[in-house]
């Protein structure tokens, strides 16, 4: 319970205080192209910063690593609300991510040794994103918004002091490239990559979509959130199904998400889109999460290594995602986030094709 409460907070804060970063950014006079690169350094922060924390959770005191991330997150969060221009709104979203990066695969690796399970645990991030999303939504200001994200990441370290110490495994010498996790999981971690590349191109435009479709804040909020409480739902229960089915799925109903957002007219036309992108990522994340820790000795690496990607996936999705909507409009963005799905697809396809696949 106190497991679950806490990934719930974490994402709560994660969430609402991302939501509104691009509609913040335009206000203090950002460009399309330097709203992408807002989300790009954050993505850039979060990259470093999880491939070198997966590198040491299978190595040293998990709630030590937990504690070092919570801390952070929370003072990170909180000056946010001092960002006055662009330029300072960027160099917090930076220090924002490093802290992000530091405890989600140390936090994964402490649930997989205490043997729960994964799809369940994973659930409670997407729920966690839905109440994200709805109090940002309510709220609306963003200072406030600020505060109460760092308030959530502060409760979570609360939390921990509670937990147990958790295994703590032999220290060995830390090689910070694994080329061998990579090249045996590099069908998983390249089609996941190219999703999130298109996922993160939408992403970083979508809440300035909805709004000149007529939405305001709190329908911002709503909206946003039907995907997360949805894949709460779904996430529950995908444990009975093979890890590389799960993976296919989430690829090719992505595409069909984000191809659903392209012909808008009103903003409550997207709900469509959000159900599909619900399904798609929870089977994706899941399906991928479960067969890198079961299929590799060095799970935490493993695992954090697919955050990696993810992060590294936000850079560059989010630079093109700003650059296309300042030159061609917001549904060219839509059409490159079906196209990189479909990639991803394609790539996790051929690679299984040709190599044999381990399924759970």
């Amino acid at each position: 319970m106190r497991l679950n409460a806490i990934q719930l907070f974490i994402n709560s804060a994660v969430m609402m205080s991302t939501l509104f970063i691009p509609v913040l950014a335009q206000r203090l006079g950002a460009s399309g192209t330097e709203i992408g690169m807002i989300g790009a350094v954050y993505g850039t922060a979060l990259f470093i910063s999880t491939y070198l924390f997966s590198r040491i959770a299978d190595s040293y005191s998990p709630k030590t690593i937990l504690y070092a991330g919570f801390l952070s997150s929370s003072l990170t969060f909180f000056l946010q609300m001092f960002a006055y221009d662009p330029f300072t709104l960027g160099m917090i979203r930076a220090l924002a991510g490093f802290s992000v990066g530091i405890y989600p695969a140390v936090l994964m690796l402490y649930v997989y040794n205490l043997k729960r399970n994964i799809g369940k645990f994973s659930s409670f991030m997407p729920l966690g994103w839905a109440v994200g999303n709805m109090l940002a939504g309510v709220v609306a200001a963003t200072w406030k918004i600020f505060a109460i994200s760092s308030f959530f990441f502060a409760f979570a370290f609360l939390f921990t002091m509670t937990l147990p110490a958790g295994e703590v495994r032999i220290k060995k010498k830390i090689s910070y490239f694994s080329s061998d996790i990579l090249k045996k999981n590099r069908d998983v971690y390249f089609g996941f990559f190219m999703r999130q590349i298109g996922a993160n191109n939408v992403w970083v435009v979508f809440p300035l979509y909805l709004v000149s479709l007529g939405a305001n804040e709190l329908w911002v909020g709503i909206i946003y959130t039907i995907n997360p409480i949805l894949q709460f739902f779904i996430m529950r229960r995908l444990d009975r199904y093979k890890s590389i089915s799960l993976i296919h799925i989430g690829d090719l109903f992505s595409a069909a998400a984000f191809i659903a957002l392209i012909p808008l007219t009103r903003f409550y036309q997207a709900v469509a889109g959000m159900i599909l992108i619900a399904f798609s990522y929870a089977c994706l994340y899941v399906g991928s999460t479960r067969l890198l820790i079961d299929t590799n000795e060095e799970k935490g690496a493993a695992a954090g290594l697919l955050n990696s990607a993810i992060a590294f996936a936000s850079i560059i999705g989010s630079l093109i995602g700003g650059a296309i909507y300042q030159y061609f409009g917001f549904r060219a963005v839509m059409a490159a986030g079906a196209f990189f799905s479909i990639m991803g697809y394609v790539a996790v396809r051929l690679s299984s094709s040709d190599t044999p696949q381990k399924s759970s």
